[in-house]
């Protein structure tokens, strides 16, 4: 199997016609990295842990942020294309988002899915733009490649054969074992008090509540006993 690190940055024209669609709202994002409120930076997003497109088109991520986790929260109810937003505290945040996306990220979605390749979690928000890992069959990921739509311009940093942490005790999960583990961190469904529960996490995944409380009973047969000495 083999792996590409690449570094995708949105092409300055993609930046403006963005900026123009939001010109009537209260929210900035001269940096596709960073959340402005009002001309005021608040927040700036750091990396993405899981992101998924469902079957009615719609998304859902988790992602890291550092900044104003309030103002972020209190600025959603005018942020159409943002359905939910459940937020962890602290000064590096996580937030966990059901949301439309836009154009081109639902085409890098449709890519990923079509090509049949896996993004090796997680996606970095840098200076130069968003980095992130893909591995699969080589002839998948040239197409990939190939294939970015023109809004983002995309630089190769390193190939080679893919050679998975397997020291990590979450090595052996699979993809979606780990999709729903990570969202039940960032729902709040290990917290103390509970802050989400199996159906608030079905409803936000798409699944049965069953099939959640499955992925989860095996994730953490397999994390537990790697851990616990």
């Amino acid at each position: 199997m083999r792996y590409i690190s690449i570094v995708l940055t949105p092409t300055e024209e993609y930046i403006r016609s963005q900026n123009q669609r939001q010109k009537q709202g209260r929210i900035r994002n001269p940096n596709p990295r960073e959340i402005w409120i009002d001309g005021t930076r608040v927040a700036t997003q750091e990396a993405v842990h899981y992101n998924n497109l469902l079957d009615d088109g719609s998304a859902v991520a988790v992602v890291q942020f550092r900044g104003d986790a309030d103002r972020v929260v209190a600025i959603v109810d005018e942020t159409p294309e943002i359905r939910s937003c459940t937020v962890t505290g602290g000064e590096t945040w996580l937030a966990y988002m059901h949301y439309d996306p836009e154009a081109v990220e639902r085409t890098l979605f449709e890519l990923v899915d079509t090509e049949a390749i896996s993004i090796d979690w997680p996606v970095r928000f840098t200076a130069e733009g968003i980095q992130l890992t893909l591995f699969g069959e080589d002839t998948a990921l040239q197409h990939t490649i190939a294939n970015v739509p023109d809004e983002m311009d995309l630089r190769l940093e390193r190939a080679g054969e893919y050679q998975p942490d397997l020291d990590d005790p979450a090595a052996d999960l699979t993809d979606r074992q780990t999709d729903t583990v990570r969202a039940a961190i960032a729902a709040g469904y290990y917290d103390i008090p509970r802050r989400a529960t199996q159906q608030d996490l079905a409803a936000d995944l798409g699944l049965s509540q069953a099939t959640i409380g499955e992925h989860l009973r095996r994730a953490e047969a397999k994390i537990i006993p790697s851990v616990v000495v």
